[in-house]
């Protein structure tokens, strides 16, 4: 299967394709991978290679801020200091390219067997160029949101200085660019139904259709802008993420959908409750809890992979059998959370969305495993770009607006309601509705409210 989820692109203006379609929504589709053991080696080696220029990158910021630190306590004056590392992407890239090529003055220097000196990296024409570029990228963009975190100018908490790659820890990754002209044929492409074409890499198969990117490229309304690659769970993922053309006007109509705004409460036992300001419930998901059900077996896979010796075959078989249990666990939260959001993008006009703070409810230790197994920042993300590709407008409520709290008949709040109250009782008219239906009347009528009083300043609207 095919998983498309929108991801944020820097775009300077707006691409037009080879047929004169503007394509400014960004999309991304998402394959399995099926190496072979030499593919796979290949594979490890340019994730290798992009964990050590990441590494070599922060290495040397590390290096330079630690010196002027160290300066600065002997009194050195700050003119006098040592001059400080570019940051940026250009930067950085630049070092990088210089450094294995054996030009920079710190270039690694290798002498081979037979007494020859080699000045850089002596494999660096066995991985392609991309991978130590884009490498570099990341190491950039990980400094700047330190140092706008450093300045208060990056929301949320203080971030600490980037973690170092570990080769045990860290998931193995890397990403290629796909450069080309439009109109021209694409580095990165469908060579056949379950077959795709990368630069240097070749053939690799995968195991989803390739067909519904085939037509997009064909017909001139997808445009790749890089390939992500990934292991996880035994298991490589590429991610190919391009602009596409925004979809048929009468996909986009809101014509055949309910006319009136529905409010969309989200819960544990109920995953989401649809409702209308009319109060007719429209939709409900029970939620799947699939991490909750698995973990009887994720206890025994641990329990054996605990057992197993390290670097034995048994403990990577072990590890294997663990990372499947995880894998089914996600595939069956993904295929649930992309039915709800496509289900509310095509099937209504405006959706009033809470603004939950995860963060805050997982610290919560007795609904933490139920609140992540939900997954209810990953459904908000799918709403916000397929709203936008629906033509759907999307409503954040105000995270303090008591939804569940409030009565939907008389408007009274009940500021003694608990998780245990599964049934809303009013005490000034009598109201008896179940809580969750109860707030997404409350939230589906905000969009009829004032903007001020209504929503959010974050609010978004497709």
């Amino acid at each position: 299967m095919v998983l498309m989820a929108g991801e944020a692109a820097e775009v300077k203006q707006v691409l037009l394709s080879h047929a004169g379609a503007p394509l400014a929504r960004p999309v991304t589709f998402r394959f399995t991978l099926d190496p072979n053991q030499a593919q796979h080696r290949q594979l490890l080696s340019y994730a290798g290679a992009a964990r050590m220029v990441f590494n070599h990158q922060l290495g040397r910021v590390k290096a330079n801020l630690d010196q002027r630190a160290a300066e600065r306590t002997y009194g050195v004056a700050d003119a006098d200091l040592t001059p400080s590392l570019s940051w940026s992407k250009v930067s950085l890239i630049n070092h990088i390219n210089a450094w294995k090529d054996g030009r920079a003055p710190d270039a690694p220097v290798t002498v081979t067997e037979a007494g020859t000196v080699v000045r850089g990296l002596p494999w660096r024409a066995e991985v392609s160029a991309d991978v130590f570029e884009c490498a570099s990228v990341h190491a950039a963009a990980a400094l700047a949101n330190w140092s706008s975190s450093r300045t208060g100018d990056r929301a949320g908490k203080p971030m600490g200085f980037p973690r170092f790659k570990s080769r045990h820890k860290t998931a193995a990754g890397f990403r290629l660019r796909a450069k080309y002209a439009e109109g021209q044929l694409a580095s990165v492409r469908p060579a056949g139904p379950r077959v795709l074409r990368f630069p240097k890499l070749g053939e690799l198969r995968v195991v989803e259709h390739t067909g519904q990117l085939a037509e997009l490229l064909a017909r001139g309304r997808f445009h790749i802008y890089a390939a992500s690659f990934r292991f996880e769970h035994g298991r490589w993922h590429v991610s190919v993420t391009g602009m596409a053309a925004q979809l048929h006007h009468q996909r986009r109509s809101p014509a055949g959908r309910h006319p009136h705004p529905v409010g969309v409460d989200l819960g544990i036992k109920t995953l989401a409750v649809v409702a209308d300001t009319d109060g007719l419930v429209l939709h409900e998901w029970a939620g799947v809890q699939p991490l909750q059900h698995a973990q009887a077996r994720l206890k025994l896979a641990n329990q054996a992979f605990a057992r197993t010796k390290r670097g034995s075959g048994g403990r990577r078989k072990a590890a294997s059998r663990v990372g499947a249990v995880h894998r089914r666990v996600g595939a069956l939260r993904v295929a649930l959370l992309h039915d709800i959001s496509a289900t509310l993008a095509r099937s209504y006009t405006t959706i009033v969305v809470e603004d939950l703070n995860v963060a805050g409810m997982v610290t919560n230790h007795s609904l933490a495993r139920h609140v992540s197994d939900a997954s209810f920042g990953e459904l908000r993300r799918q709403l916000e770009y397929k709203t936008a590709w629906y033509g759907t407008r999307l409503v954040i409520a105000d995270r303090w607006y008591a939804s569940s709290k409030t009565c939907s008949s008389c408007g009274h709040v009940k500021p003694d309601l608990t998780l245990d109250d599964r049934t809303y009782r009013c005490g000034l008219c009598g109201l008896l509705l179940d809580r969750d239906v109860n707030a997404a009347i409350n939230l589906a009528r905000l969009a009829l409210a004032p903007p001020k009083t209504a929503v959010s300043p974050r609010s978004v609207a497709a």
